[in-house]
């Protein structure tokens, strides 16, 4: 068994309730509401600040440029075309440049941002992908599914659910696949001395996943 499908195995509960959320089932149907949509887009687009300085430490801390050439080509389509998507989404929702510009970070925001650029500089490579891969894997697991389920919000014709059938077409194999297929590599490969620590990773980061979905719905406030 490899070290990937090990950890998926272990935390199994924990990776469906991330990628089978009703957010994700509710995405998938065009039931999700915009106010729901919007909290969580908007602070996605704060999250992937801190996606790409971890992306960009990955890349500097890779043992050779051979192994750092995959993250840099994702790092590529996050500064890209998926930042183009965000404008677009934000357009369409009517949310103002300076509203999601100038918006704060929810504590799960700043909490799931933190562990990752704090893992990124004080990680091992193999460490920082392992944290990637609980990220992206989730995205390409819950897109993957809602296309096998043939999935689709833009049906009736309204815009939402066209950007929602957007950000679907955003995370399935065609995008996502590469990059997760190279972490779960670079994963596959730990010695056994790594195992404990990569399992603490990947339950933290499986836990912040699923936190992000309900921020979407109630939002949160400082105690």
């Amino acid at each position: 068994m490899g070290v990937v499908t090990g950890l998926k195995e272990k935390y199994g509960a924990l990776w469906r309730a991330a990628i089978d959320h009703r957010f994700i089932t509710e995405l998938g149907d065009g039931t999700l509401s915009r106010e729901q949509f919007s909290r969580y887009f908007v602070q996605d687009y704060i999250f992937i600040n801190d996606l790409v300085k971890t992306a960009g430490i990955a890349v500097a801390k890779a043992p050779d440029n051979r192994s750092a050439r995959p993250i840099e080509e994702f790092l590529g389509a996050i500064l890209g075309a998926e930042d183009s998507l965000f404008v677009d989404v934000f357009r369409t929702l009517g949310v103002a440049e300076s509203e999601y510009r100038g918006a704060e970070a929810l504590p799960t925001t700043t909490a799931f941002g933190n562990f990752l650029v704090r893992i990124a500089c004080e990680g091992s490579f193999r460490e920082i992908c392992t944290v990637l891969f609980a990220t992206e894997g989730v995205y390409l697991a819950w897109g993957d599914r809602l296309r096998s389920e043939g999935a689709d919000p833009a049906a009736g014709g309204s815009d939402t659910g066209k950007f929602y059938q957007g950000w679907i077409d955003l995370h399935t194999d065609e995008t996502l696949g590469p990059i997760v297929r190279y972490l779960s590599s670079v994963i596959d490969e730990a010695e056994p001395n790594e195992l404990a620590r990569l399992e603490q990773l990947f339950e933290q980061a499986l836990h912040y996943e699923v936190a992000f979905w309900e921020m979407a719905y109630g939002g949160e406030e400082w105690p």
